[in-house]
């Protein structure tokens, strides 16, 4: 709780020193926000990632039965993981369906990543040079309970995460920035893959499992390891950045009640 509010404050603090509202971070992301569906659209999102990376997806019908299993069975909209389920077969599908499905939620079908690992890159492009990062931090997600596929998430209890940003150089960063920045071209975002290492990470070797547009907290922060003097000095510098991407709003943009529609939505995914 204690990250959040200091990420907030932070930013808010950054935005009055330039003049800007803080309430226009909801915008620097909108030119992505589903108007009709008043959401950042999952199978939207699936749309931007190259083939290379993006998983076999679609909308769930309640007929569709996938060639391979496990997948992951997702609400169209939802954060932390909430609404994920995983199933290994056609049963458990059905279950799902059955006794766990929200009648007014869009739920899409994604077939299970089986790389060996699950890392998180947070980014925030640079407000002078829009091809370039100015924050980009990459996390391992790990987790306790020995399943193999977890569904990951702040608050799922055996789910701990290990920053590995220290591990790499500059030109590691900009290989791993090439294939993350290519995707979307979101202004900032947070992009959980899964690859068999951090090497391969590098090398452009993933599968896209998530991506989170409106709230993505830099996941990095959750590392336990890391000194709280380090902590802050990443918010302090990371919320500057993020500040300064309210300049880059395009004029012409229609403002979008992206605050408003997903708070309206919210209790659909519970």
């Amino acid at each position: 709780m204690l990250i959040r509010i200091l990420l907030v404050t932070t930013f808010i603090i950054n935005c009055i020193s330039r003049f800007k509202g803080p309430w226009r971070y909801f915008q620097i992301n909108a030119a992505h926000f589903n108007d009709l569906l008043g959401i950042y659209s999952k199978n939207d999102i699936d749309a931007n990632i190259p083939n290379t990376w993006r998983l076999p997806q679609s909308v769930d019908d309640g007929l569709f039965i996938p060639d391979t299993f496990p997948v992951f069975v997702k609400p169209e909209w939802g954060q932390n993981g909430q609404g994920v389920r995983r199933a290994d077969n056609a049963n458990e599908l059905n279950y799902i369906r059955n006794h766990c499905m929200n009648s007014k939620t869009v739920y899409l079908i994604q077939q299970a990543a089986v790389q060996n690992s699950e890392f998180e890159i947070f980014y925030i492009r640079d407000a002078n040079h829009l091809q370039r990062y100015a924050t980009i931090s990459v996390t391992e997600t790990c987790n306790t309970s020995g399943q193999k596929l977890p569904v990951n998430s702040v608050n799922n209890q055996h789910t701990f995460y290990n920053s590995v940003t220290p591990k790499l150089s500059g030109t590691e960063l900009d290989d791993i920035w090439r294939s993350i920045g290519s995707i979307g071209q979101y202004q900032f975002a947070r992009v959980g893959v899964r690859a068999d290492s951090l090497a391969a990470l590098q090398k452009g070797d993933f599968k896209v499992i998530e991506i989170n547009l409106y709230l993505p907290m830099p996941i990095n922060l959750m590392d336990t390891s890391i000194p709280f003097s380090e902590k802050f000095s990443f918010i302090k510098s990371s919320m500057k950045h993020l500040a300064k991407l309210l300049d880059v709003i395009p004029k012409a943009q229609t403002s979008k009640p992206v605050f408003i529609k997903k708070t309206l939505f919210q209790p659909r995914t519970k």
